[in-house]
């Protein structure tokens, strides 16, 4: 049995599950007076106010702020923080990708920091190998960046690069422009 009333009524329904579920030997009479007990307790706490309005303190500071504040002799001091301030890195960015070795007679070096927009994953490459055959989506989905499972699909070849992202691959043999390799590539420079 168990008393419900419009305000509490699941409260008063939850702590008889408490009860029942702590302490399973309880008799109901017991329960009762024991959910009366608490019931009893809500009712004598009071009930909270609304907050009061806080006053405009726009309004309440004294007239003299202006003039202190406008004083040439009065000065703010600095406090000194132990912070290190940032400094900001100029950042390069590549305006055409270059992949491969660097040509002395184009006089650019490959992008150290290629990244793909497709799968918005960085671009490795791996000096001297490159890729056999076509390689396949879920392949590099499954096993990129980790040289040691992409392996089995690189055949060693001095001189070569061979690229990858999550979703496309590349290999090369001397400096090229990425847009110039494979229309599919959506590879940019990340900055550096």
């Amino acid at each position: 049995v168990v008393s419900t009333q419009s305000t509490g009524s699941f409260k008063l329904i939850h702590n008889y599950q408490l009860i029942h579920l702590l302490r399973p030997n309880m008799l109901d009479e017991e329960m009762d007076e024991f959910l009366k007990s608490l019931e009893e307790e809500d009712d004598a706490k009071p009930q909270k106010q609304p907050p009061k309005p806080r006053p405009n303190l726009a309004n309440e500071l004294p007239d003299d702020l202006d003039e202190i504040l406008n004083d040439p002799d009065f000065q703010m001091e600095q406090r000194a923080t132990n912070k290190p301030t940032k400094l900001k890195r100029e950042t390069k960015k590549c305006t055409v990708v270059y992949i491969g070795r660097k040509d002395l007679s184009i006089g650019q070096t490959s992008c150290p920091n290629i990244r793909c927009m497709k799968c918005d994953c960085g671009v490795v490459c791996f000096n001297d190998f490159e890729w056999s055959g076509d390689i396949e989506y879920l392949f590099l989905r499954n096993n990129y960046p980790d040289f040691e499972r992409l392996e089995s699909k690189l055949k060693p070849m001095k001189g070569s690069f061979a690229y990858a992202c999550q979703c496309n691959s590349v290999s090369v043999q001397r400096q090229t422009q990425v847009n110039s390799v494979k229309s599919s590539l959506k590879w940019f420079c990340g900055s550096h």
